[in-house]
């Protein structure tokens, strides 16, 4: 049974992150992958963030980029180590710039947390 970007959208409408977390590591096709990155980061998921870490290493740049967006938009200071590593050794403009931005986003939704 074929993984689309409709069931994920379906599932990320349901709030099924152990769902998405289950099927990413068997999608081969970069789009459903990139659906299934952009789901995880709208969840504040501790599993859902060290799962997109992984996928800071992808060998497609497109899949890097919504990896750092989705960890960005998640915000959690966990991540921030990871984000940075892959800022220092990014060979890809967009998505070094989406690290920087990813940095940026991290660091003020943690100033924020310490606030509130």
């Amino acid at each position: 049974m074929a993984v689309t970007i409709k069931k994920v959208e379906k599932w990320a409408q349901k709030k099924k992150v152990n769902k998405l977390l289950k099927v990413l590591p068997d999608v081969v096709e970069t789009d459903v992958r990139i659906a299934i990155l952009q789901a995880l980061g709208n969840t504040n998921d501790e599993k859902a963030m060290h799962t997109t870490i992984l996928y800071l290493r992808d060998q497609d740049p497109t899949v890097r980029y919504t990896a750092l967006e989705a960890l960005g938009n998640m915000g959690n200071g966990r991540a921030l180590e990871f984000v940075r590593q892959l800022w220092n050794n990014e060979k890809d403009e967009k998505v070094h710039e989406k690290a920087e931005w990813a940095i940026r986003e991290i660091k003020a939704k943690m100033v924020n947390e310490e606030k509130n």
